[in-house]
């Protein structure tokens, strides 16, 4: 089932842009986006289906993510394992899986998985260098490393890690330590050949020693940079903006009524907003259960013909009410843009993030699945 009170447009245009910029970066390296929860709300399967001649691989969360992964790619699994057999024997079956482990528990179940399906499956050892989430400590990342290494059931693919302070700050000095125990922890692997990957959205554009084997970009692929410190950093360098990166979704939808308020009433719940004078307000069929955040009451705003509607009251699951006074001839058939553009205007994730006083990833990642979804260009 898809919702149909709004519309997300996603745009070939804008993804190739991103691509084509984000691989003049690393050329030589693999190029695997993330595309976990819902590819950041863009919409998985539409975003493979534009995307995919074009890149080496996936990078998700979870197994449970990649079956919904129609494509012939690899794909890296950068987190939870589904710990059920079965399931896992079926996935490995169908797809080209690479696991990254940071526990001996999870290699023994893989190698029994292997060895069911006499498949080896490749491992990547995720080395704990400062971000303290999943990873393993030096030694212990070398030792399991070594571990699996021996395997006659598994493939050691290499090492990964992940920053913890590479996009908020523009002092890389804590990334810079990071950066270093990681290449110990390769070096100190005897020398061995193996594949590593540590190249986030802010790292492959700013650091030229993170492009290694693979880099695994994810809100640049979907045309927006990480951070405001990221475009300081990349402007220190003589990066121009406007040749960069495009925001690939837009979010549309239309009017379910245009009504009159008189000056002293009420709108919304809570009575949070009284009319000053007399207004013209439009309803509209989205809510936080879309995505639309409950936090942009009485303070975000849409665009219709290229004019600013602020949200007046409280946003509703379903629901929310905009200030449409001084758009002339305002109808149910006008086109209202959620993010996007419109004439001169525009509203991106980081236009509502900023509102929000959160960041642009969680603003798209938590737009509901069930948006019915448009390609375009």
């Amino acid at each position: 089932m898809r919702l149909t009170t709004s519309t997300i447009y996603l745009s070939k245009k804008a993804f190739l842009n991103n691509i084509n910029f984000l691989k003049s970066f690393a050329p030589n390296s693999k190029f695997f986006p993330v595309v976990k929860a819902n590819a950041y709300g863009h919409g998985l399967k539409e975003v493979i289906s534009i995307v995919d001649n074009f890149v080496d691989g996936y990078c998700v969360h979870s197994t449970d993510e990649a079956v919904e992964i129609n494509t012939k790619k690899p794909v890296l699994i950068l987190g939870h394992i589904n710990r059920d057999q079965s399931f896992l024997i079926s996935l490995l079956k169908e797809k080209e899986l690479f696991i990254t482990v940071y526990s001996e528990d999870t290699v023994n179940f893989l190698e029994k998985v292997a060895e069911k399906i006499g498949k080896k499956i490749g491992v990547f050892v995720k080395v704990e260098t400062g971000t303290h989430r999943l990873g393993l400590e030096e030694e212990d990342a070398l030792n399991l490393a070594y571990r699996v290494y021996k395997s006659k059931s598994l493939i050691f693919s290499g090492f990964s890690t992940h920053f913890a302070n590479i996009e908020d700050t523009t002092d890389h000095g804590f990334a810079k330590k990071q950066m270093e125990i990681f290449n110990r922890v390769i070096e100190k692997f005897s020398g061995k050949k193996v594949e590593r990957h540590n190249a986030c959205s802010a790292a492959l554009m700013l650091f030229e020693e993170t492009r290694t084997d693979i880099v695994r970009p994810g809100i640049s692929f979907y045309g927006y940079y990480p951070s405001r410190e990221t475009i300081v950093s990349l402007n220190a360098k003589g990066f121009e903006r406007k040749n960069g990166l495009k925001p690939a979704l837009s979010w549309k939808t239309k009017p379910l009524q245009i009504k009159e308020v008189k000056a002293g009433e009420y709108i919304g719940y809570g009575l949070t907003f009284k009319a000053t004078k007399d207004m013209k307000i439009a309803v509209l069929p989205v809510g936080y259960s879309d995505g639309y955040d409950r936090g942009l009451s009485n303070s975000g705003y849409v665009l219709i013909k290229g004019k600013r509607c602020p949200v007046v009251g409280r946003v509703c699951m379903n629901l929310f009410m905009v200030d449409v006074s001084h758009v002339e001839g305002i109808s149910v058939e006008d086109e209202v843009v959620l993010i996007g553009k419109s004439g001169d205007e525009e509203i991106t994730a980081d236009t509502l993030a900023s509102l929000l006083g959160t960041i642009n990833y969680e603003v798209i990642a938590r737009l509901n699945p069930y948006i019915q979804k448009k390609i375009t260009d």
